[in-house]
């Protein structure tokens, strides 16, 4: 049997797509699945081991590369086809696919819902997670019993030489001060990487892209990891620091101990999953303004975690 998950973007949203369907690799061994993904984003599904085609979506290569996907799609036979994303792009793509089965996301936008059978929740108001939200094409698929921790692995996530020898054997705090957006962004890493140094039984890594600012007395990674290596880097750490960003889906993901950083997005739909595993310290800001979250307390939450 064979299926095809369309879940192009984000990262982090592809985090949680993946954190289900792994789901449905573990109780139906037998099926074959496919993703129509980002074209930068295909490592991720790579490393995971079990995606057996990747699609590639290519935005910037406009219409004519997107109606060559759709023929790529066309032209193998499906038994089930799932629209995780619901935006009309995507929507087409299952629409236009050879199966009998196409489902999507019931919150879907731009008119998609009327090109699959809609699953989940209807209301894009709803104060649930962004799995929750997922979790019901389990059920949709046959799938009734499965691992509420919903654990993701990464067998093909493997760290350059180069990378190794800069995170070395030692413990570590890996922080990611940055997210797509701005106002996510908490501004304290600098003084909450000071502290860290400060530490005796502390270490400091710097994950990300945006090599902006320096983080004295601490390894900075950034820009130097793919994206291939990322989810091994966070196996390792002892404890992840992050803003609402794919990294953070990642180290909930993997189970790792995890500070998290909320201000204008909220914990309850985007937070780290199950949101009240023990493993996590998610750090609220009601006030919605990220930046009110003082370092002193995040360092606390880290100290809490490293020494379970």
């Amino acid at each position: 049997m064979r299926i095809l998950v369309i879940k192009p973007s984000s990262l982090g949203d592809v985090i949680h797509g993946l954190r289900v369907v792994q789901q449905i690799h573990a109780n139906l061994p037998d099926m074959c699945i496919d993703w129509v993904i980002k074209e930068d984003l295909e490592p991720i599904l790579i490393a995971t081991g079990f995606i057996n085609k990747c699609y590639l979506f290519k935005r910037a290569k406009g219409v004519r590369s997107y109606l060559s996907l759709a023929k790529d799609i066309r032209g193998t036979e499906y038994d089930y086809v799932l629209d995780l994303q619901g935006l009309m792009r995507s929507s087409f793509l299952a629409s236009i696919s050879r199966s009998d089965f196409k489902y999507g996301v019931a919150d879907g936008r731009e008119f998609s819902t009327f090109l699959y059978s809609p699953v989940g929740e209807k209301s894009r108001k709803a104060e649930i997670h962004a799995i929750d939200r997922l979790l019901p094409f389990l059920s949709t698929l046959g799938i009734d019993k499965w691992d509420h921790k919903l654990p993701l692995q990464f067998p093909n996530s493997v760290l350059q030489n180069s990378n190794c020898e800069l995170l070395g054997e030692d413990k570590f705090i890996l922080l990611f001060p940055e997210s797509r957006r701005s106002e996510k962004v908490w501004p304290h890493f600098r003084e909450l990487n000071q502290m860290i140094t400060k530490s005796s039984n502390l270490r400091g890594i710097i994950g990300g892209n945006n090599s902006i600012g320096t983080f004295p007395g601490s390894v900075d990674l950034r820009g130097k990891l793919s994206l291939t290596e990322l989810p091994e880097v966070v196996r390792r750490a002892s404890v992840v620091v992050s803003n609402d960003s794919a990294p953070l889906h990642i180290a909930s993901a993997l189970s790792k101990p995890l500070v998290s950083l909320f201000g204008p997005t909220t914990p309850k739909r985007y937070g780290p999953y199950p949101v009240l595993s023990k493993t996590n310290r998610v750090l609220y800001a009601g006030n919605r303004k990220i930046d009110s979250i003082p370092a002193e307390l995040v360092f606390e939450a880290i100290q809490q975690l490293a020494q379970k």
